[in-house]
């Protein structure tokens, strides 16, 4: 755990300065700055969580726009499999394709393929071993850090090894907590589907507590992630995942808006610089301008969940990355907006332009606190994210592999 109060925020924000002219001489040339004071320049590139955030620190919050790097790439294997659109099924909670391992709609004409779209893009990978890093920022600067041994295993990748008797396997996640104290050694397994309809996702949880594993039927919708703060709903790990029967999706259009890029500088640089009191330090986000599609969500009558509507921001490309999305209650008020960062060519990608996530960070404005996920880099962690390494056998995703991995 690492607790860091206001005087050494100060102090590491000050550093910051110092050290962010090599920030923007190593990611290009920066294009122009939005700030409080010529935000309305900017007007119809902003998103309303972007807005807001200018609004509640309107002396703090920046927006370094760069020169556009290129679009992000499926690897080729995906692209070779990928011609024509899949069919959505069963409620459109499953979908049906040509090629097992495809892009499944390369034509989105329907709200919810962006969505598919996105939610598939981890199986551009075989499988993943990680140690991620959660961070909570609290409203006075203090920080809490805590990590997660992460492997994943996505059997819906035309490269993937292990042979698995169920098609509709997604991703087979094993995650075990190490940090902070009162959170490590909580080990959880989960198997996503494809198909939610046919098959909803299941879940177990050792808790070094009771030294037992129990099945988990509420690791779904609005469970609140134990390494988020309080602030991450189960479904925005990853940016969104799971079911999205909750909803009812629409598409808003196609738009230029300023999205979080090629954001390097948060993997190579400490948590105590590139985290400041309210959001990010803005000397270390890089933000583009790219064509977004965005997709609004609206509870369904009868249905429950935190957030009563929220917009998804996706960006036009092979990796459909999702740089923004703003959550909303009840009443219509903006409750928390999110970024997603990415990097592009690192850890091993297949080329210069396949991209990662590497940060997802939602900002709560009634608490004026923040936490991130998922945040990667030789700086964050020296051991660097592994993607399309040696798997782990099929039976390491099992409830007895929980047992044997959590003792």
């Amino acid at each position: 755990m690492n607790k860091m109060n206001i005087k050494n925020l100060l102090t590491a924000t000050f550093a910051a300065v110092v050290f962010s002219v090599s920030a923007v001489l190593a990611d290009g040339h920066l294009k122009y700055s939005v700030t409080a004071g010529n935000i309305a320049e900017y007007d119809d590139v902003l998103t309303p969580g972007q807005k807001a955030m200018f609004s509640a620190y309107p002396d703090t919050f920046r927006i370094d726009v760069y020169e556009s790097s290129p679009a992000c790439t499926a690897p080729d294997d995906v692209l070779a499999l990928t011609e024509t659109n899949g069919t959505m099924v069963n409620d459109n909670e499953g979908f049906e394709v040509p090629n097992v391992g495809q892009i499944p709609f390369p034509n989105p004409t329907h709200p919810q393929h962006f969505v598919w779209n996105f939610r598939m893009t981890g199986s551009y990978i075989s499988n993943a071993q990680r140690v991620g890093t959660s961070t909570n920022v609290a409203a006075d600067g203090s920080i809490i850090i805590g990590q997660q041994i992460t492997d994943i295993v996505f059997p819906q990748n035309p490269d993937t090894q292990s042979q698995y008797a169920d098609n509709n396997i997604h991703a087979m996640f094993m995650q075990k907590n190490i940090g902070p104290p009162r959170a490590a050694g909580v080990v959880t397994l989960v198997h996503d589907f494809v198909d939610s309809y046919v098959q909803p996702r299941k879940a177990w949880q050792y808790s070094p507590a009771t030294r037992r594993v129990r099945r988990t039927p509420n690791i779904n919708y609005d469970t609140v992630v134990n390494a988020g703060g309080g602030l991450i709903t189960v479904d925005q790990y990853g940016g969104f995942n799971g079911a999205q029967d909750k909803y009812d999706w629409t598409y808003e259009g196609k738009r230029t808006a300023l999205v979080p890029m090629s954001n390097n500088a948060i993997s190579d640089n400490p948590v105590e610089l590139t985290h400041s009191v309210n959001h990010l330090n803005p000397d270390y986000v890089r933000f583009e301008e790219k064509d977004v599609h965005v997709v609004h969500a609206q509870l369904k009558p009868g249905q429950r969940h935190l957030y009563a509507s929220r917009t998804f921001y996706f960006v036009d490309d092979d990796y459909y990355h999702l740089g923004l999305h703003d959550m909303y209650d009840g009443a219509g008020d903006l409750l928390r907006t999110y970024l997603g960062t990415a990097v592009m060519g690192k850890w091993g990608a297949s080329s210069a332009t396949e991209c990662f996530t590497n940060g997802e960070f939602t900002f709560d404005f009634a608490t004026r606190s923040y936490s991130g996920n998922n945040v990667f880099g030789e700086a964050v962690y020296p051991e660097i994210p592994t993607y399309n390494g040696a798997e782990k056998p099929p039976s390491f995703y099992t409830p007895d592999g929980l047992r044997r991995y959590a003792r």
